[in-house]
């Protein structure tokens, strides 16, 4: 048992390795945005103006926020339904969930006994 805990104490360390470093590159990559986003508002504030300048950033900010909103939208897939099937053990008295596991132990039990070797 311990060893299980000790792989999912791994698997949690590395989990949390990489949210940490993803979390850090999203801000090292909204920095960079925000620097290339005041230099292409300055460049164009120098050729043109102020006006222009920011009408060029908001209108690319807005198409760069519709594509990513149409990608995002794409992967959805709507739910499949299933059939409803009947329960495989039909009862006229009320369902007993307690009796039911009993149950599922003792032929599993019963199974797993019947599947061992013979003993020599």
């Amino acid at each position: 048992m311990s060893g299980l805990m000790i792989d999912l104490r791994s698997r949690a360390r590395l989990a949390a390795r990489a949210a940490a470093f993803s979390a850090v590159g999203v801000v090292f990559a909204l920095t960079g945005l925000a620097f290339l986003t005041v230099a292409l508002w300055l460049a164009l504030a120098i050729y043109d103006s102020a006006l222009l300048a920011s009408a060029v950033v908001g209108v690319l900010y807005l198409v760069l926020g519709l594509i990513f909103l149409m990608i995002g939208g794409r992967g959805k897939v709507p739910p499949v339904q299933m059939p409803q099937q009947q329960a495989p053990f039909a009862t006229d008295g009320p369902y007993d969930p307690f009796l039911r596991m009993a149950e599922a132990f003792a032929v599993g039990m019963a199974a797993g006994r019947s599947a061992r070797r013979p003993r020599r």
